[in-house]
Parts: C-alpha cells; structure tokens; sequence
C-alpha cells in the first residue's frame, strides 16, 4: 500500500514538473513573440532615419515650389558661376540663418572641407503669390518625407520661416529689373525740368514728387528691401498721375477748339505768329503729357515686381493703354482742326504767294507736332511691351550656389 502511495505522489510530481517546463516554455514563447514587434519597431525607426531628406521646398504645395534649396556635389558648378554683383548678394546674405540650418537636414558631402547649397527661385511663382499659405516640405527622392518621424514638425517649421525667405526671393526677383528702372528714371528725369507752364506748381510738384519717390524705391531694392509701404504708396502716385494727365488732355482739347483771332487791321503776319505759338503751346503740353505716360508707366513696372495682386496690375496696364489711345487720338484732331484754321489765313493786304508760304509754314510746323504726338504714343505702347517683355524674362528661375565653410555661407555666385 505505501509502494502505492509512493508510485502515485512521484507520477504526480513527474506530472507537475512536466506541466510547469511546458508552461514555462509557452511563457518564454509568449513572452518572446510579444517583445518581437518592438524590436520589428526599433529596426523600422532605424530604416527611417536614414531616409534623410535631399531638397527642401518652400511652397504653397511640394508641386509648385517658389524657391527650392538642394545640396550640391559639383565644385565645378560653382567653379563657373558668376560671382554676383553686391547689390544681388545682399538678399541672398539674409538667408544665412536657413543656409546655415539646411545642411543639417540635407545630405551634404564635404568637398575639400566644404558645402555646396543650391537655391532655386521661380520668378513668376513669387511674383504671383501673395506670400499666404507658404510652408517648407522635406524632400526625398522626389517625394514628401514623413516629417513628424524625422523632425518635430514644429522645429522645421521655426528653422525655415517661409514668409522670411519669401520676402527675400520677391527681392532678389526685383533686383534683376535695376537696371530697366535705372532707365526709365533717366528718361523722366531728361523731361521733369522742362515741365511746361500749363502745369501749376502744385501738379509739377506731383509729377516732380512721384519722380524722386520711385528713385526712393529703386534705391530700397538696390539694397535688398522691398517694403509694403511702397506698394501703397505707388497706388497715390497712381491716382495723382491720373488726374494730372486727364486735366493736361481736357487742357489741350480747349486750347485746340479755342482759334487765334485776326485783330490786324493790315496783313497777316501777327495772324501767322499766333497760330504757330498755339502750335507750339500744344507741342509743350503733348510732352507734359508724356511725361505723365512715362511716370505712369515706370509705376506700374515698379508695381508688378511686388509680389501678388496680378488682377490690379492688368488693371493698371489697360488703364495706361487706354489713356495712350485716347492721347493718340488728339493727333488727328491736332491736324484736323489746325489745317481747318491755317487755311482761314487771308487777307486782300498780302499778296496770294505770301499768304500760301504763310500757311504751307504753318501746317509743316502743324504736321511736325502731330508726327511728335503719335510718336509719343507710338512709344508709350512700345515702352509696356518692353515692361511686359522684361517681367517674363527675369521671372525665369534664378540659380544660386553658395559655400559654406564650418557652418557659414562664405561666397555666393549665380549659375548662368
């Protein structure tokens, strides 16, 4: 009976022990299958951090970038861009803060201890927007990074101000038109001190004042601003000019209608020498008007190169051509009306050789100012096709390479 008793408690035992190793092995089974997805998740975090981002985009969508910075491998590009000029390299001096960010994120081999950076800036993209609803997209491959593994959203966020490097790229946008304003500043100055006495001192004040304001202007982009003040400010000059064009016209539509009186009793000489100073009275007022036109077209090129608006400044283009139009017109109605009055020169006191030498010298001066007229207009339009034509061709991409050295950008040229 005890050999029994004993048989049973050791199979009893051997059961239990067999028991207790199975669950152990199940346990240590469990145990390892349920650890083996965060090792799955350490390995998965490690393949993701390497996919390191190789372009940064600033945009409102990676599809349509406004300016595009990549690391770059080629010293030879750099070796064959030109240097650029110093008012160029001031706006592209104040992305040092992302320059100096950027190759942190991006991959950046070294050449001979040095960094190469490329920054892309799409001239019509900057132009065209308004600066709202920009944001910076870490590239890989062609495609968007999954920033918040990678970097905390916000950090990248804080490191790339997309509003900051916008008002720098709509600079660096403007500046390629320097030397067109330069220009049409010059051509207005050549006019603004012959302002004709039609024009009271308070209306040359204005043009004189609009002038020297869109010198001020060149002058803040020649040194790497473009201030919103100014675009508000163009807007006045705008209206001014305006006004100031419309009265010179209606002024010389007056002047037109209004004929030279005969108060000789003898001849036509005084006769002849009044309607050739009428003339020449509506000569000077086609060149203020002009000079009007030209102002107002140097302010509307100024205006374009701030970025957004494009709807106002189609505006603004067909409000100069139909003041040119309408300017254009008065040159048939120059020729018309003072043919009509130099044909009325007569007088039994002079012989009829006399007086049709008299009227053929007046109406070669009357065609004279009526070829200056049309050819004012003629060039007015002339001088918006050329405004129009500049704008598309700087708003082509500008390239940029810049070196850094121990994380500070030391050199930047253009890629031509």
């Amino acid at each position: 009976m005890n050999s029994i008793i004993w048989i049973a408690s050791a199979l009893l035992g051997v059961l239990f022990i067999k028991t207790f190793v199975v669950t152990l092995r199940k346990y240590k089974e469990k145990t390892k299958t349920d650890v083996q997805p965060a090792v799955s998740t350490d390995a998965q975090q490690i393949i993701i951090h390497e996919t390191i981002p190789d372009q940064l985009i600033i945009g409102q969508t990676h599809l349509t970038p406004l300016v595009t910075i990549n690391s770059l491998l080629d010293m030879d590009a750099f070796e064959n861009a030109k240097p650029l000029e110093l008012e160029c390299s001031k706006p592209i001096g104040k992305l040092n803060a992302l320059l100096q960010a950027a190759p942190s994120i991006l991959i950046a081999k070294e050449a001979h201890g040095k960094k190469l950076m490329e920054v892309v800036i799409n001239g019509d993209l900057v132009r065209a927007t308004d600066g709202n609803g920009l944001r910076p997209f870490a590239m890989s491959g062609g495609k968007i990074t999954e920033q918040a593994k990678l970097y905390e959203a916000d950090k990248l966020q804080n490191m790339i101000n997309a509003a900051a490097v916008w008002q720098i790229a709509s600079v660096v946008v403007a500046q390629k038109h320097l030397a067109d304003i330069s220009q049409k500043l010059d051509e207005i100055k050549n006019k603004v001190n012959n302002i004709s006495e039609f024009l009271d001192n308070q209306r040359k004040a204005r043009i004189q004042g609009t002038y020297e304001y869109l010198g001020q202007v060149y002058f803040s982009i020649k040194e790497g601003d473009l201030p919103e003040t100014a675009r508000t400010e163009l807007e006045n000059c705008e209206r001014d000019l305006l006004e100031i064009q419309c009265h010179l016209e209606n002024e010389f539509k007056q002047k037109l209608v209004k004929r030279v009186k005969h108060t000789e009793t003898f001849g036509t000489e005084d006769l002849t020498n009044d309607i050739r100073r009428k003339i020449l009275e509506l000569e000077k007022l086609t060149t203020d008007i002009t000079l009007c036109m030209k102002t107002r077209i140097a302010a509307w090129h100024v205006l374009s190169l701030f970025p957004g608006n494009p709807h106002l400044k189609i505006a603004r283009r067909q409000s100069i051509e139909k003041s040119i139009n309408s300017f254009s017109a008065l040159g048939i109605k120059l020729k018309d009306a003072m043919f009509g009055e130099i044909s009325e020169i007569k007088s039994v006191w002079n012989m009829e050789s006399t007086l049709q030498e008299r009227r053929d010298s007046l109406k070669g001066r009357c065609q004279a100012a009526t070829s200056l007229l049309e050819g004012y207009a003629k060039e007015g339009m002339e001088q918006i096709s050329q405004s129009e034509a500049l704008l598309l061709k700087h708003d082509q991409p500008s390239k940029f390479v810049i070196q850094i050295e121990n994380g500070q950008p030391i050199e930047a040229r253009k890629i031509i």
